[in-house]
């Protein structure tokens, strides 16, 4: 485990070279919508860089948990090693399959699935502790900007519909874009107990307001 300032500093520039390590372009044709709603490929080729994340697969093909991941963790069970934070009314936890590294997911104790059903401490819990990690991962990271959202229901794109839950994903100039993504993944390696320690340690340190 790395300690002190140095130590810090050393994992943070690891996380950021990860992150942000160029991958080979792919030339895929440009999508134009048509009027009649149907899309069609236009002529000039578009440059991609594929976001590889290939434990995306092991999460698509693994039997479906018997219980909410998000319930256990708050009766206090931490299943796969991934909590940040528990505030007073929802908790921080770390993707075990992410989108991108450092991606965070922040939900409330109650198995509640609407944005309606929160009440204002809940709706509160939620944004203080979606900044609180916004701020750690610009500390461990340096994103050069986030996708922050709600995905309410499975035709959404909801993996767990009935427990809300705040995704917060990191981004860097030149990454894939978050929608197709979502359609067709692929995500860089990096080692989730590592970025789990950096972003401990600087939710440690993050101000409180």
């Amino acid at each position: 485990m790395l300690r002190g300032a140095s130590g810090r500093r050393a994992l943070a520039a690891r996380l950021r070279l990860l992150a942000s390590a160029p991958v080979i372009d792919r030339h895929v044709g440009a999508r134009a919508w048509r009027s009649d709603g149907f899309s069609s490929t236009a002529s000039r080729p578009v440059s991609r860089r594929p976001l590889w994340a290939p434990w995306r697969t092991e999460y698509v093909t693994r039997p479906k948990r018997g219980s909410c991941l998000f319930c256990a963790v708050a009766a206090g069970e931490d299943p796969d090693k991934t909590l940040l934070e528990r505030g007073a009314r929802c908790f921080t936890l770390l993707n075990a399959y992410p989108y991108a590294s450092g991606h965070v997911m922040v939900a409330p104790y109650r198995h509640v699935a609407g944005l309606e059903d929160l009440d204002e401490d809940e709706l509160l819990g939620l944004m203080t502790l979606t900044r609180r990690a916004m701020w750690a991962l610009r500390e461990v990271m340096s994103p050069d900007g986030f996708n922050a959202g709600l995905n309410l229901g499975e035709v959404a794109g909801a993996g767990i519909a009935d427990h809300l839950h705040m995704h917060l994903v990191p981004r860097w100039q030149g990454d894939t874009n978050f929608m197709p993504v979502l359609a067709d993944t692929h995500v860089l390696p990096q080692a989730l107990a590592a970025t789990c320690e950096a972003l401990s340690g600087a939710l440690a340190r993050a101000p409180q307001r």
